[in-house]
Formats: C-alpha cells, sequence, structure tokens
C-alpha cells in the first residue's frame, strides 16, 4: 500500500503529458533551465513515485535529468510552521466529530468491522473502526479489476467482500464528506494546517513576479494536503474534501498585458492568479479576492467561456493582515497558543 502502483503511475504520465500540452508553449521549456523548476514531496515513497512519473511526462528528458527534489517532512508542508497544539486540538475535536457520525450509522460500523476482518492480514481495533482506511485498501482491488478480497477462516460471519459493501461504504464516506463544509472545527484546523504551505506559496510568487522565476513549483502531497489548502482558501467543495487519486492543484500567474510597459514592485496589481482544481476553475469561490477580473475567452473547443482572475496583491494582504482573523491573532505563534487549552 506504500508504493505508487501501476494503474497511478499510467495517471500521472497522463496527467503531466497534458499539462505539458498546456503549458510548455506558454512557460517556452524549450529555454528552460533546470533552475526554473523547483520540486518537493513529502518523504513517502508514493509521493515521491507521483511527483517522477507526472515529470517524466512534464519536462524534457533534459531537464528532468537535472531537476532537484525537495523532501518536506509534513504531508501539509508546512516547513518552518509546524508545531501548533491548536491544529492538533482542532484535528482531534473533528475526529471525534467523525467518530459520532459513524455511530449513528451502525450498519456501516458494522460493514467496516466485518470486512475488516477480511480485507486485513492483522487484526487492530483502530482500522476495524475506520472506513476510511478501509476504503483505501478496497481501492487497491477495484482500481486494479481485481477479485475483493476473501478469507478461508470459516469462524467468520461472512467469508467474501461483496460489491454492494464497497458500494455501502463509498456511499457512506461521500454523505460524511459533504458534512465537512458544516464543520467550523474541521475549517480552523485546515487553516493552521496550510499556513506554513499557503506562506512557501505566496513566497513562490512573489519571486515569479520579481525574478520572473521560477517557472513552476510542484508539491506532490497527499488528499489533506489538498483539504488543507483549499480550506483554508475558502475554495473547498466536495471534490476537495474527498479528492480521488492524481488529483491536480494548479496556481496560474498572469500578468495584464495593458501594462506591460508599467514599472513593478513585488505586489504590483499587474499580476493576477488564478485556481484550479482537477481542470475547473476555483478563482471565483476566493472570498477574499476583491477586483476580481471576469474575461469572456475562447476555449479549444471554439465555445465562449469564463475565466477569472484574481489581483495577486489580496493573496499577499490575505495572508499578512486576515489569515488568522479566525483566531482573533494576528500571527502563527498567537494563533496556536491563544486556542491551545
Amino acid at each position: 500500500l506504500g508504493q505508487l502502483t501501476h494503474v497511478g503511475v499510467s495517471q500521472l504520465l497522463a496527467v503531466g503529458q497534458a499539462l505539458r500540452a498546456v503549458y510548455a508553449d506558454r512557460l517556452l521549456f524549450n529555454t528552460s533551465t533546470p533552475e526554473d523548476f523547483v520540486v518537493y514531496s513529502t518523504k513517502y515513497r508514493r509521493t515521491l513515485q507521483s511527483a517522477l512519473a507526472f515529470l517524466y511526462g512534464f519536462l524534457t528528458p533534459e531537464l528532468l535529468h537535472n531537476v532537484v527534489l525537495k523532501e518536506s517532512p509534513s504531508l501539509q508542508f508546512c516547513f518552518e510552521d509546524c508545531a501548533c497544539p491548536t491544529s492538533d486540538m482542532y484535528l482531534r475535536k473533528f475526529n471525534n466529530e467523525k467518530s459520532k457520525h459513524l455511530n449513528l450509522h451502525p450498519a456501516v460500523l458494522k460493514l467496516v468491522n466485518s470486512a475488516s476482518l477480511i480485507v486485513y492480514d492483522v487484526y487492530e481495533k483502530n482500522l476495524a473502526s475506520d472506513p476510511h482506511s478501509l476504503r483505501d485498501a478496497l481501492l487497491t482491488y477495484v482500481c486494479h479489476g481485481a477479485r475483493l478480497p476473501c478469507s478461508t477462516d470459516k469462524s467468520l460471519p461472512t467469508l467474501c467482500v461483496h460489491t454492494d459493501q464497497v458500494s455501502g461504504l463509498l456511499s457512506y464516506i461521500e454523505w460524511e464528506a459533504r458534512q465537512y463544509s458544516r464543520s467550523p472545527t474541521l475549517r480552523r484546523a485546515c487553516v493552521l494546517r496550510a499556513y506554513g504551505m499557503i506562506r512557501n506559496i505566496v513566497s513562490y510568487l512573489v519571486r515569479i513576479i520579481s525574478e520572473k522565476k521560477p517557472k513552476v513549483v510542484l508539491y506532490s502531497g497527499h488528499d489533506k494536503t489538498i483539504l488543507y489548502l483549499a480550506t483554508a482558501l475558502g475554495i473547498a467543495a466536495d471534490s476537495t474534501y474527498l479528492s480521488h487519486y492524481a488529483s491536480r492543484f494548479i496556481i496560474e500567474v498572469y500578468r495584464s498585458v495593458n501594462k506591460a510597459t508599467a514599472a513593478i514592485d513585488s505586489i504590483s496589481s499587474d499580476y493576477y492568479f488564478r485556481l484550479l482544481f482537477n481542470g475547473k476553475d476555483m478563482t471565483n469561490r476566493v472570498q477574499f479576492c476583491k477586483n476580481m477580473l471576469n474575461i469572456s475567452v475562447i476555449n479549444t473547443k471554439g465555445l465562449s467561456q469564463s475565466l477569472f482572475l484574481c489581483p495577486i496583491h489580496t493573496i499577499i494582504q490575505f495572508l499578512h493582515n486576515d489569515y488568522f482573523a479566525l483566531f482573533n491573532a494576528s500571527n502563527f505563534k498567537d494563533a496556536c497558543i491563544l486556542h491551545s487549552k
């Protein structure tokens, strides 16, 4: 379970190739150097393998050979802003909320318990009551077209996992994900967990404006990475609460051609960003974005569509002035101390 499967590799290769077709000309890959690409991965083998598979499809062999991968010790890419008792407290509270949800559905709890006896080689109490771990284990069968697992233990009430059980489990998890949007506890936890990553992203946005590089910054992470980031930015949706394999969260940077000759500084209003999750424009959901542009463009199918752009200075101001408003604090340290009880 700890490694990327051949199906996962093929998915990431396809994503890399698709995005190369979109961005290679725009970002002038033919004149790029390895320094134009910054790559981070968490310490897990599957995220490192995901990054390599994606880059193999995304970059030319010459660029790929010289790109340096940097390891992040945390799955939320928190860098210098990791330790936070408040965040831990809110996550514990949220896990309690999830446990209460599950206990209100005894049929699902029974399903998880009985299927766990079949799926896992060694029975562990915490796994036997965790629908998410069971889903991950069962998807290794479903996604590869393999037969669902069976047991040879005749003492078990059922010897095989059935498709209706998988469907029931997935339906419950999808229902549970829809409840996440109502949880202020989860939102607070995500805001704190995502701070280090958003701070890192903003620092690169400023560098892109002032130094014109790097051209691409890649973070190869987890579903929780997307959950924290999307929730903190205020663009959470059912799809970000339960992101599928090979999901991609993209921040594009644009410069207004009408001001191309204007003098710029690190937070110039000439620059804008756009957020896409699995190809869907999520920019218009960003609550802190003021003076958003709505541009009508012709897509590859010849159809008109709206393109939303948010001034980059708004995310910089949000990070510096309003990010910790939920906690009545002005910085990460105070937010983590004031609410740690």
